[in-house]
Parts: structure tokens; C-alpha cells; sequence
């Protein structure tokens, strides 16, 4: 088995057109394409892809998984995304290989946003 890269991290979700307006508008991500189970998104050539709960699907998917997007000024948009109702879980956690913190989308997904480390 030969892994290339990451084809693209998906989400389930129960609201298609609410997740779309959060990960669209709220934080800023280019929809590529939606259809009435599917939404994609282009993250400087990263496919996000979410989708709608199946009625007979479990919530086994459900947070299995967390994507971290990498920023600048992580505190800036952390105060950003809190004036605009997003919760958070904790605050930001400073570590030797970053600043790391997560929020949550409308479903809950946990979301995490990565600040590289200052370079010496």
C-alpha cells in the first residue's frame, strides 16, 4: 500500500445548508461545489468535504477525527470567531511545537486551529 496524501477530511453533519453558511461564511473556507448530501470546499488545494446524515446512520463518525487548520495571529482570530457566537473548548494552549485551540462547529465537530511555533 502506497499513501500519497490526504484526498480530503469529511464531516458529517445534520444541517447541509447551516454547515455550509459556517465553514462558508464564519470561517472564510471557498465552496467548490453542494448538492442536496455533499458540500466541498477548497483550503489552499486541501479538499473539506461534509456531508448529510444519512437517517439510518449512527453517530459512530461523529468526532472521530479532528482537522487543525493552520494560522497566523492565532489569538486574533480566536476573538474573531468568539464575536461571532463560535464556541470554544478551553483557551489556547501554547506547547513547544505551537499554539493550539478548539472549537466546535454546529454539530459539534471539534475544529482546531495550529499556530506554528516563532522561528529562533
Amino acid at each position: 500500500i502506497m499513501l500519497n496524501k490526504i484526498g480530503f477530511i469529511s464531516y458529517t453533519v445534520t444541517n447541509l445548508q447551516q454547515s455550509i453558511n459556517f465553514y462558508q461564511n464564519l470561517l472564510g473556507l471557498k465552496l467548490l461545489l453542494s448538492n442536496d448530501l455533499w458540500a466541498e470546499f477548497d483550503i489552499l488545494g486541501q479538499r473539506f468535504t461534509i456531508h448529510k446524515k444519512k437517517s439510518n446512520e449512527r453517530n459512530q463518525h461523529k468526532n472521530g477525527a479532528i482537522v487543525y487548520f493552520e494560522v497566523s495571529q492565532i489569538e486574533a482570530i480566536v476573538k474573531n470567531l468568539k464575536n461571532k457566537g463560535v464556541k470554544f473548548c478551553g483557551e489556547i494552549e501554547v506547547f513547544s511545537y505551537g499554539k493550539l485551540v478548539l472549537f466546535l462547529d454546529p454539530d459539534n465537530n471539534s475544529i482546531g486551529l495550529y499556530e506554528l511555533p516563532l522561528k529562533d
